[in-house]
Protein backbone atom coordinates (compact mmCIF):
# COMPACT_ATOMS: atom_id res chain seq x y z
CA UNK A 1 0.00 0.00 0.00
CA UNK A 2 1.05 3.46 -0.52
CA UNK A 3 0.99 6.03 2.11
CA UNK A 4 -2.39 7.76 1.26
CA UNK A 5 -4.04 4.12 0.90
CA UNK A 6 -2.35 3.63 4.18
CA UNK A 7 -4.09 7.10 5.89
CA UNK A 8 -7.38 6.39 4.43
CA UNK A 9 -7.12 3.00 5.75
CA UNK A 10 -6.47 3.76 9.79
CA UNK A 11 -8.58 7.13 9.59
CA UNK A 12 -11.56 5.28 8.74
CA UNK A 13 -10.91 2.34 10.68
CA UNK A 14 -10.89 4.85 13.46
CA UNK A 15 -13.79 6.54 12.24
CA UNK A 16 -15.85 3.58 11.80
CA UNK A 17 -14.56 1.10 14.56
CA UNK A 18 -13.26 2.90 17.69
CA UNK A 19 -14.88 6.47 17.73
CA UNK A 20 -18.00 4.71 16.61
CA UNK A 21 -17.48 1.08 18.57
CA UNK A 22 -19.24 -0.42 15.54
CA UNK A 23 -18.21 -4.14 15.79
CA UNK A 24 -19.95 -5.22 12.62
CA UNK A 25 -17.07 -2.78 10.87
CA UNK A 26 -14.41 -4.33 12.90
CA UNK A 27 -13.95 -7.10 9.34
CA UNK A 28 -13.87 -4.46 6.89
CA UNK A 29 -10.50 -2.96 8.07
CA UNK A 30 -8.87 -5.58 10.08
CA UNK A 31 -7.54 -9.32 9.08
CA UNK A 32 -9.23 -11.95 10.28
CA UNK A 33 -5.31 -12.99 11.83
CA UNK A 34 -5.21 -9.83 13.32
CA UNK A 35 -2.99 -9.68 16.72
CA UNK A 36 -2.58 -6.94 19.32
CA UNK A 37 -0.78 -6.02 22.08
CA UNK A 38 -1.57 -3.42 24.06
CA UNK A 39 0.23 -2.85 27.40
CA UNK A 40 1.70 -6.20 27.28
CA UNK A 41 -1.97 -7.95 26.97
CA UNK A 42 -2.37 -9.62 23.56
CA UNK A 43 -5.54 -10.35 21.79
CA UNK A 44 -6.52 -11.87 18.80
CA UNK A 45 -9.55 -11.26 16.08
CA UNK A 46 -12.46 -12.38 18.11
CA UNK A 47 -10.45 -10.75 21.43
CA UNK A 48 -9.88 -7.65 19.83
CA UNK A 49 -13.99 -7.62 18.95
CA UNK A 50 -15.11 -8.41 22.65
CA UNK A 51 -12.68 -5.56 23.77
CA UNK A 52 -15.31 -3.39 21.47
CA UNK A 53 -18.34 -4.90 22.86
CA UNK A 54 -16.74 -4.35 26.70
CA UNK A 55 -15.94 -0.67 25.69
CA UNK A 56 -19.71 0.13 24.80
CA UNK A 57 -20.76 -0.86 27.87
CA UNK A 58 -18.05 1.15 29.96
CA UNK A 59 -18.29 4.17 27.83
CA UNK A 60 -20.58 6.69 26.65
CA UNK A 61 -18.28 8.13 24.16
CA UNK A 62 -14.80 7.16 22.66
CA UNK A 63 -12.95 9.56 20.15
CA UNK A 64 -9.98 10.46 18.93
CA UNK A 65 -10.48 13.94 17.48
CA UNK A 66 -7.22 13.62 15.70
CA UNK A 67 -3.36 11.89 15.53
CA UNK A 68 -0.98 14.13 16.50
CA UNK A 69 1.49 12.51 15.01
CA UNK A 70 1.63 9.91 12.42
CA UNK A 71 4.14 8.33 10.16
CA UNK A 72 4.18 5.82 7.53
CA UNK A 73 6.51 3.53 6.37
CA UNK A 74 5.80 1.85 3.08
CA UNK A 75 8.71 -0.39 2.47
CA UNK A 76 7.42 -2.48 5.90
CA UNK A 77 4.23 -1.51 5.59
CA UNK A 78 3.52 0.24 8.89
CA UNK A 79 1.89 3.15 10.41
CA UNK A 80 2.88 4.94 13.51
CA UNK A 81 0.50 7.12 15.41
CA UNK A 82 0.28 9.07 18.88
CA UNK A 83 -2.45 10.34 19.99
CA UNK A 84 -5.31 11.06 23.02
CA UNK A 85 -8.52 9.24 22.94
CA UNK A 86 -11.47 11.45 24.79
CA UNK A 87 -13.18 9.19 26.70
CA UNK A 88 -16.75 9.79 28.23
CA UNK A 89 -17.82 6.97 31.34
CA UNK A 90 -20.82 5.85 31.52
CA UNK A 91 -21.34 8.24 34.62
CA UNK A 92 -20.21 11.19 32.27
CA UNK A 93 -17.05 11.73 33.63
CA UNK A 94 -14.64 12.69 31.12
CA UNK A 95 -11.02 11.30 31.11
CA UNK A 96 -8.06 11.34 28.40
CA UNK A 97 -5.64 8.38 27.62
CA UNK A 98 -2.55 8.83 25.47
CA UNK A 99 -1.85 5.83 22.72
CA UNK A 100 1.51 5.09 20.97
CA UNK A 101 0.63 2.66 18.39
CA UNK A 102 2.24 0.53 15.53
CA UNK A 103 0.42 -0.79 13.18
CA UNK A 104 0.86 -3.31 10.39
CA UNK A 105 -0.59 -3.90 6.59
CA UNK A 106 -1.00 -6.57 4.79
CA UNK A 107 -3.52 -6.53 1.37
CA UNK A 108 -5.60 -3.58 2.58
CA UNK A 109 -6.35 -5.09 5.96
CA UNK A 110 -4.98 -4.31 9.44
CA UNK A 111 -3.45 -7.31 10.68
CA UNK A 112 -1.13 -6.06 13.42
CA UNK A 113 -1.22 -3.51 16.73
CA UNK A 114 1.56 -3.08 19.18
CA UNK A 115 0.48 0.12 21.14
CA UNK A 116 1.42 1.58 24.81
CA UNK A 117 -1.31 3.67 26.80
CA UNK A 118 -1.71 5.53 29.73
CA UNK A 119 -4.30 7.35 31.26
CA UNK A 120 -3.58 11.14 31.43
CA UNK A 121 -5.88 12.34 33.82
CA UNK A 122 -8.27 9.33 35.29
CA UNK A 123 -6.48 6.39 36.03
CA UNK A 124 -9.59 4.40 36.14
CA UNK A 125 -8.86 4.68 32.56
CA UNK A 126 -5.22 3.03 33.11
CA UNK A 127 -6.61 -0.64 31.34
CA UNK A 128 -9.07 0.90 28.89
CA UNK A 129 -6.89 -0.05 25.95
CA UNK A 130 -6.96 -3.67 26.84
CA UNK A 131 -10.62 -4.28 28.68
CA UNK A 132 -12.49 -7.12 27.83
Amino acid sequence: MEQKEMKTLIEDAYTEVLNSLKVEKVEKYFDTQYLQTTDGVNSNFNQFKQHIVALQKITQKIQVINFQEEMFDIENQKIFLHYVVNVTKIDRKIGHVEVFAVFTVSENKIVRCEELTRALDDKTLNELGSKK
